[in-house]
């Protein structure tokens, strides 16, 4: 046992039915940090990279980090790795909620699952003891009905549950695995890695205290982010509306993908979808993962109507996206039936709504017909089609057994390569590289394949973020010039939020600064890191994640991103506004802080100078509705009021001045200079990138690099000192 974890892991092996205790070295603890990093350091030491993603042996990895389980903010959160089904190379997939915690409270930094049971099986762990269990009664059942009949066989409320749905036992390629109904490791296919397992869920409940190496300090850093949180501009904007107010934002600057990337600017997409429209309407209440004072998760309930679904988490940024405007739906209830289905059947909505949107495009082109749909006429903006499409997919039922492989499976089958939207077999996630030209690099270069939170590069271009902390200057939208610096010093702090584990929203609200990460790594684990040493760590993660991929058959040129993804889109177009306004938000930030404390301040003088004496002589009615009033100019913010419900047609206004709209007639005229000039020009940010890495031109980090970090095993099993550990042909695993 050692400060902030607990020095072990569970071994469970589904085969033999047997359960073990592994000890981690302390020394991997310090070199790997934890959740991701070490998830990558115990599958390389095992030749996790050898097993085909869905073979027996293949190793399903659940991981917390020494952040998780403790009350700081965002620290709820924990991995779940193994080799992608979908990809066939490295998989990850991050999680919040509940789990995390209970699960550091039974004693263990993670469990470890190898093998596959003959029959249905789920996992039971408390601090005294781990179980394998029988859950035959429970194959078939959605991830909604299994976790209440999970929790009720517990008998303990305080359990948590994560578990699959119909479309990891059908083994659908992005199977998700969902906890607390709402809360899902969505990407890469995880819920399918499980489902081959025939385990249908891990329940956990413990009451161990991991030990912390400075409880005083942890306390006061967590005091100091809530202040933080509080005054943020973002964090209040997520707090009212979630994380899909980024609608508003992102459509008027071209960022979120709509008609499968085709289209520039679509005004029903914020209208109709964004957080402010769901807030005015379906919304019942918001919801928090455990110790976060943001609460950006939604619930909502639609109570009549083709798609009434009852109280239940609503669709998040990516969900309202990848099942909205993605397909030109503009029907927010449809959207939210969409994301409630995506959930009960554990799929991952990113990958669900991309292959879908390839699949109508590609039957708008003809390159599929209606033999091969079953009689099923795909079309944009077909809500019901796109409800009965998830459907089929999670019980592989027709045109769905297709689906459920993928975009990039489906466009080697049926053609159409160019507009399937995904980087090494993972749907490309609700944010456009043509608005934020660093994004690509992220997409070509994310161990996983396309990812935005493998880094923060999403933060950093969009001006809410620098990199000055790592010594890099940050850098324009629209030009190729410091992107590669930028991107390594994003991927560093990206992975160390993956290892350490927390919310990348909280930890880049809260300013993203290395400082910050070293010292809350001092204040739960007592090592006493310096920021490069950190920054070292981080390197020796990614570079990790990268070889693995490697040795599973990723090269050079799996580094692409989809033309589609990179010029200029094929219907309308967009203001290039980071010219000349979204960067400067980032000034906004602290003077909103600022000026909320000023707003803060005067009310409360009001209501004590001048209000008081009139509430006191009052009817209780007209006290109430006024102290109602002025304790509204407490909690809703400029933001909440004004800002974020107009943000949309502010920055519009902004984008049609003169000297700004000249570009959108330039590019909608196909004008070839213009064109050329808004490219994303990734073949040069790739070359700056690989120098900078030290990658070499089959894509793997040089041999020299890899010591240097101390990782000389990884450098003699993937540069072929190992006579026995050739890389392998990437696997995209068994059906």
């Amino acid at each position: 046992m050692m400060n902030g974890n607990w020095g072990k892991l569970l071994k469970v092996d589904l085969s033999a039915g047997t359960t073990e205790e592994v000890e981690v070295p302390e020394e991997d603890y310090r070199d790997y940090v934890g959740g991701s990093g070490l998830a990558g350091k115990w599958f390389f030491d095992n030749r996790g990279w050898e097993m085909p993603p869905l073979a027996a042996g293949s190793p399903l990895i659940i991981m917390n980090g020494p952040l998780s389980g403790t009350p700081y903010p965002g620290a709820s959160r924990l991995e779940i790795c193994g080799r992608s089904p979908l990809t066939g190379i490295w998989g990850e997939s991050s999680m919040g909620g509940h789990f995390a915690p209970q699960l550091k409270k039974t004693g263990y930094d993670g469990i470890i699952v190898v093998g596959a049971s003959k029959e249905p099986v789920y996992l039971h762990v408390t601090d005294e003891k781990a179980e394998i269990r029988d859950a035959s009664h429970l194959w078939g059942k959605d991830t909604f009905e299994t976790e209440l009949l999970l929790k009720e066989e517990s008998g303990d409320k305080r359990s948590q549950v994560m578990t699959i749905g119909p479309a990891g036992e059908n083994l659908v390629k992005f199977a998700a695995i969902i906890h607390n109904r709402g809360s899902a490791a969505g990407r890469c296919g995880m819920g399918a890695v499980m489902g081959s397992k025939k385990l249908k869920g891990v329940v956990v409940k413990g009451r161990k205290k991991a030990p912390i190496a400075d409880e005083k300090m942890l306390k006061e850093l967590r005091s100091k982010a809530v202040t933080l949180l509080q005054d943020s501009i973002m964090a209040d904007a997520y707090r009212h509306f979630g994380s899909n107010t980024h609608l508003e934002f992102g459509m008027a600057i071209g960022d979120v993908p709509t008609k499968n990337w085709r289209l520039a600017y679509w005004e029903d997409g914020p209208k109709n979808l964004g957080g402010t429209a769901v807030a005015r309407t379906i919304l019942k209440k918001p919801h928090t993962c455990q110790s976060c004072p943001i609460s950006c998760k939604r619930i909502v309930e639609i109570e009549k109507g083709p798609y009434a679904m009852k109280e239940g988490p609503g669709s998040e940024y990516e969900a309202a996206a990848a099942l909205g405007t993605l397909q030109l739906v503009n029907d927010r209830e449809a959207n939210h039936k969409a994301n409630d289905l995506c959930n009960r059947y554990g799929m991952d909505t990113i990958s669900a709504g991309g292959t879908i949107a390839y699949a109508t495009e590609a039957f708008e082109k003809g390159l599929i017909t209606t033999k091969d749909t079953g009689g099923l006429r795909l079309g944009w903006n077909h809500p019901r089609t796109l409800i009965l499409l998830l459907e089929k997919t999670a019980f592989r039922d027709g045109i769905g057994d297709e689906l459920a492989e993928g975009a990039r499976s489906m466009s080697a089958k049926y053609g159409g390569q160019e507009f399937a939207p995904h980087v090494k077999g993972l749907e490309v996630p609700m944010h456009d590289p043509r608005a934020l030209w660093g994004m690509a690099l992220t997409y070509a270069t994310s161990p996983r394949g396309a990812c935005s939170s493998a880094d923060s590069n999403l933060f950093a271009e969009a001006g809410w973020l620098d990199q000055r902390d790592l010594g890099v200057k940050s850098t324009w939208p629209f030009t190729a010039k410091g992107k590669a610096a930028q991107t390594i010093a994003s991927q560093r702090k990206g992975t160390l939020t993956n290892s350490v584990v927390m919310c990348q929203i909280v930890f880049y609200f809260l300013g993203g600064r290395m400082e910050d990460m070293t010292a809350l790594l001092r204040a739960a684990t007592g090592f006493d890191y310096t920021k490069g040493e950190l920054a070292s760590a981080a390197d020796r993660i990614w570079l990790l994640k990268r070889a693995l991929g490697n040795l599973m058959g990723a090269s050079r040129a799996d580094d692409n991103v989809p033309r589609r993804l990179l010029e200029p889109h094929l219907e309308g177009a967009t203001s290039p506004l980071h010219l000349a306004f979204y960067p400067q938000l980032s000034v906004v930030e602290p003077f909103h802080g600022v000026l909320q404390k000023q707003l803060k301040r005067l009310s409360r003088g009001l209501r004590s100078r001048l209000l008081q004496p009139l509430l006191e002589r009052t009817p209780m009615e007209f006290r109430e509705t006024l102290q109602k009033t002025t304790k509204s100019m407490d909690e809703m913010s400029l933001t909440s009021r004004f800002l974020i419900p107009n943000i949309d047609r502010i920055l519009c206004k902004v984008g049609s001045l003169p000297g700004i709209s000249w570009h959108n007639r330039a590019v909608m005229r196909k004008d070839p200079s213009a064109i050329k000039r808004m490219t994303v020009p990734l073949e040069k940010m790739l070359r700056d990138f690989y120098a900078l890495r030290d990658i070499d031109i089959h894509g793997r980090p040089r041999r020299r690099r890899l010591e240097s970090l101390g990782m000389h095993e990884v450098a003699d099993v993937l540069h072929g000192s190992d006579a026995g550990a050739k890389p392998r042909q990437r696997a995209s695993g068994e059906r």
